[in-house]
C-alpha cells in the first residue's frame, strides 16, 4: 500500500471527491470566480449603460455657477456638468454647466465681462473661429435681441456646425459675461424649443433666477 501511495502523483485525487473530473473542493471557489467575472464583464457595464451619468433635474432645481449667476434648468432633463444650488462645494461653484436631454446639449460660461452683450458675441465667434477653423460653429442667422424673464437684456443668433446646429446667447449681467450655446443634431426628435427657451429666460443674478 506504501508502494501504491509513493506512486500516485501529488495531485492525484480520490474518485470519491471527483466530479465530471474535477477537485470537488475547488469547484465552488471556481464558481464564485466565474460569477465575479460574469458580474463584471456583463451586469456592471450594462447597469452603466441604462443608467444615465449625471443627475435627472427635478421641479424647482437651480444651477449655481461662478459670477454670481444661475439658472432653472429644465425639469426632466439631464444636468451633466455644474452644481446645483444648495449642493455647493467649499470650493466654490464651477463657471461651466451643462443640461442635456437626448442628443440635445445646453452650456452655460460664465467669465468677467465688461462690454456688451454684442461685443461678447462677436469674441465668442472670433474665438471659436480661430480654435476650429472651418470645423468650428458658423453664425447663419441674423443676431436678435433677447430679454430674460427678469429683464436682462442680451443678444442670441442661430449657428451651424459640420454636425450639429444651434444658437449661441451672450448676457452681461454685473460685470459677468454669460455664454449659452444650444447644440444639437440638425434634426430633433420632439421639439424642446420651448425648454430651451425657458432656460435662457431664467438667467439671472444669484438668487434670481426663475
Amino acid at each position: 500500500m506504501a508502494n501504491a501511495d509513493a506512486a500516485r502523483p501529488r495531485d492525484w485525487v480520490p474518485v470519491e471527491r471527483r466530479w465530471l473530473g474535477l477537485d470537488r473542493a475547488t469547484i465552488p471557489p471556481a464558481l464564485v470566480v466565474l460569477a465575479l467575472a460574469i458580474l463584471m464583464a456583463v451586469v456592471v457595464p450594462a447597469v452603466d449603460h441604462a443608467v444615465p451619468g449625471g443627475t435627472r433635474v427635478r421641479a424647482a432645481d437651480e444651477v449655481a455657477l461662478r459670477g454670481g449667476i444661475s439658472f432653472v434648468p429644465a425639469t426632466g432633463w439631464i444636468l451633466t456638468d455644474g452644481v446645483l444650488r444648495g449642493r455647493e462645494p467649499r470650493a466654490g461653484v464651477g463657471s461651466t454647466a451643462t443640461v442635456t436631454d437626448g442628443p440635445v446639449a445646453l452650456t452655460v460660461r460664465t467669465a468677467p465681462f465688461t462690454g456688451t452683450p454684442t461685443a461678447l458675441l462677436e469674441q465668442i465667434k472670433d474665438t471659436t473661429d480661430a480654435l476650429n477653423g472651418s470645423h468650428g460653429l458658423h453664425i447663419t442667422g441674423d443676431v436678435q435681441a433677447v430679454q430674460t424673464a427678469g429683464g436682462q437684456r442680451g443678444v442670441i443668433a442661430r449657428y451651424r456646425g459640420t454636425s450639429s446646429d444651434g444658437a449661441i446667447a451672450a448676457f452681461v449681467v454685473d460685470g459677468t459675461g454669460v455664454e449659452v450655446v444650444v447644440t444639437g443634431p440638425p434634426d430633433v426628435p420632439g421639439d424642446p424649443s420651448a425648454a430651451i427657451a425657458g432656460m435662457i429666460a431664467s438667467i439671472a443674478p444669484e438668487g434670481g433666477a426663475g
